[in-house]
């Protein structure tokens, strides 16, 4: 069975609890998944710097970054964000398996159907580029599939599932820098596939952790 990985941040306590909420979704639809400790924004500014760690000079639309983008992406929460699904793709290559990652915010409204795919194959709508995808979440027909995605990066991050093959690519572009996890995944890097069947959308009412976190907070004073 596919190794499934939620992110989460434990010391948060509306994280946990959308995270062990997702793992009982998750065990209601047949998969077993494990809580991984996602990079808190405070630690990743830390790691980020001894790393020497930069933002990616190219963007996901293949186009250098602005001051504007640079800025965006040095958030303390973006940065954990990041981090957090670097280390998740090393362990899918570590594995040389496919694994599942989620987000602990992610709303599941069916099984997963298994289908085959390359490198990345989106499971959930994020908050934004999910107009266009709404039918595969509530009017999915045909037969299950893994269909072409016709945006430059993912819709968030917050369910997909990965290849070592992809995990790889991944690596190999961010190995000294990094973008926000979405952009990140991007058809320049990775082929992009998402279910024509999705499983599950992000929960829209919770707030964004790289922005609402304490550690941002924080962040924001000193």
């Amino acid at each position: 069975m596919t190794n499934i990985y939620i992110i989460h941040l434990p010391k948060i306590q509306s994280s946990l609890e959308s995270a062990t909420k997702l793992k009982t979704e998750l065990k209601n639809i047949n998969l077993d998944a494990e809580l991984f400790e996602g990079t808190y924004g405070s630690d990743a500014v830390d790691l980020f710097r001894s790393e020497s760690r930069i933002v990616h000079p190219i963007s996901f639309k293949g186009t250098p970054v602005d001051e504007c983008y640079i800025g965006k992406s040095n958030r303390p929460g973006v940065m954990g964000c990041f981090y957090s699904h670097y280390r998740l793709w090393k362990k899918c290559v570590e594995l040389n398996e496919t694994i599942c990652i989620f987000e602990d915010d992610v709303e599941i409204h069916r099984p997963l159907i298994p289908v085959t795919f390359d490198d990345v194959l989106i499971l959930t709508l994020g908050a934004r580029k999910s107009e266009k995808y709404k039918q595969y979440l509530y009017n999915p027909s045909g037969e299950p599939n893994a269909v072409e995605y016709h945006h430059s990066s993912m819709p968030g991050t917050t369910g997909y599932m990965i290849t070592p093959v992809g995990a790889q690519k991944l690596l190999n572009e961010y190995h000294t820098t990094f973008l926000a996890s979405d952009n990140a995944m991007n058809t320049r890097v990775v082929d992009l596939k998402i279910h024509n069947y999705l499983i599950g959308k992000a929960n829209l009412d919770k707030e964004s952790l790289t922005r609402s976190s304490i550690f941002w907070e924080k962040f924001n004073e000193e």
